[in-house]
């Protein structure tokens, strides 16, 4: 399907594709996905939201990162329950990016992988930032 904001997507669980976003001043590959069944296409609220992310995305990247370290050093124990010493230097290098997921709603979630924990750690974009695992994205697809 080709969306005229997201451009090419194929389904899977939403439709998606891949993109290099930089964030935290690394280049990294996202899935892009839209919260949409197959019958579906991705709506103007989430057309925005692209659009809104990849216009404030520098912004988005400056405000996130003291959230995201914030919230790695709130759960260093666990961190380092699971690695043990020594850490890398930036915490950010413990995320593994996943995913960008354009919501319904407007709201969009940046998701990444960790290895601590089968949860996802989440960096949720709305009316705010907020920063937690991924429970926070129940009620929002």
């Amino acid at each position: 399907m080709k969306d005229k904001v997201f451009g090419e997507m194929q389904f899977n669980v939403g439709w998606c594709k891949t993109e290099a976003i930089s964030l935290w001043g690394n280049l990294y590959t996202f899935k892009i996905r839209t919260s949409t069944t197959k019958d579906e296409v991705p709506s103007e609220k989430q057309q925005q939201a692209y659009l809104s992310f990849k216009k404030n995305l520098n912004e988005i990247s400056e405000k996130s990162l003291g959230l995201v370290n914030e919230f790695l050093s709130n759960n260093i124990d666990e961190i380092l329950g699971e690695f043990g010493d020594p850490l890398p230097t930036n915490l950010t290098d413990l995320l593994i990016p996943n995913q960008v997921l354009f919501f319904k709603n407007g709201k969009t979630a940046i998701i990444f992988d960790v290895a601590w924990t089968d949860e996802n750690v989440v960096i949720l974009l709305g009316q705010s930032i907020k920063v937690d695992y991924g429970y926070i994205l129940e009620g929002e697809i």
